[in-house]
């Protein structure tokens, strides 16, 4: 019984048209779940009794094209981090943005109520040893974790099935390194499931999307959509039935293959289980996920307080 969060980058909710990858592109199981349409703007709103989608302004107040550096900070720390930057900042957060993420994110925010928030991705020794990564050029999402006392994924745990690689299915990871072997989106799903029963929030990060998105590359897209699909599907198959699965976006990219650049679109929150989403979501924006998130995690911690069934912490 847990919240899992994830972040999937550059995807925006764009229109019912062929440049729409995500559209044009077949995703019965997001269509299974959003009442036969498709992961759009259109779409948003609620399906069935526990699944919603919200539009999501990425924008902040902020002239400009959303970025990923405050886009990512402002959903890691609830706080409008393109205002308090003075702009939208693009790629890994410079110096002063990385101090904001190590000072409050939804790691700490966690440890602070008792609660446990873990990370699921893996990371590989190569990674920390280039000089880049030394001097301080990292994610948001690896400058949260790092500030946590959450241990940090690495390749023994993704072999043991106890971390779920960046990309679901280990396909980039294995064209590098034949003893990995690729696995299928299902079981990345159930991997994270595995890692959703041991925590009160289990968060992922998947960036192929908007790496497809810049790149214009529709072959690139189309598997990612693909393995998205069937693994948002699984989730929502096999997730526990208290369990909530939220997806959101730092800013629009993949959903508009006219351009290779970000966009102004809205992004999607895509919520999927038993969650308290507010009657009116008008206003609803990247600075509502942490908090919106740490609510949903103190009303499960509650429910379980109930039941006496609380098994970690």
């Amino acid at each position: 019984m847990a919240v899992v969060l994830l972040f999937i980058d550059g995807v925006g909710l764009g229109e019912e048209q062929d440049h729409n990858p995500w559209f044009a592109c077949p995703t019965p199981h997001l269509e299974g779940l959003l009442g036969g349409r498709s992961l759009v703007r259109g779409a948003t709103g609620q399906h069935r009794e526990d699944v919603w989608l919200v539009e999501t302004d990425a924008r902040l107040g902020v002239p400009g094209l959303p970025q990923s550096a405050t886009g990512q900070a402002a959903i890691f720390t609830g706080k409008n981090a393109p205002k308090l930057m003075g702009e939208h900042q693009s790629g890994l957060p410079f110096q002063r943005l990385r101090r904001l993420v190590r000072a409050d994110n939804l790691y700490l925010q966690c440890e602070a109520r008792g609660y446990r928030g873990t990370f699921a991705n893996c990371y590989t020794q190569d990674y920390f040893d280039r000089p880049s990564t030394k001097r301080g050029w990292v994610s948001v999402s690896t400058v949260a974790i790092q500030s946590a006392q959450e241990p940090i994924r690495m390749m023994p745990d993704l072999l043991a099935d106890q971390a779920v690689y960046h990309d679901l299915t280990r396909w980039t990871l294995a064209r590098k390194d034949a003893a990995v072997p690729e696995i299928q989106p299902e079981e990345a799903a159930e991997h994270l499931l595995s890692l959703a029963a041991t925590a009160d929030l289990v968060v992922h990060e998947y960036f192929l999307s908007d790496l497809a998105g810049h790149r214009q590359d529709r072959e690139l897209i189309r598997r990612v959509i693909q393995d998205v699909d069937r693994f948002i599907g699984t989730l929502a198959q096999y997730k526990h039935r208290e369990d909530v699965i939220v997806l959101v976006s730092d800013h629009g990219n993949s959903e508009d293959f006219r351009v290779s650049t970000h966009t102004s679109n809205p992004v999607p929150t895509l919520i999927i289980g038993p969650a308290d989403v507010p009657q009116s979501t008008e206003g609803w924006n990247l600075t509502c996920i942490t908090p919106w998130l740490l609510e949903q995690v103190e009303r499960d911690r509650n429910r379980k307080e109930k039941k006496g069934g609380i098994s970690h912490g």
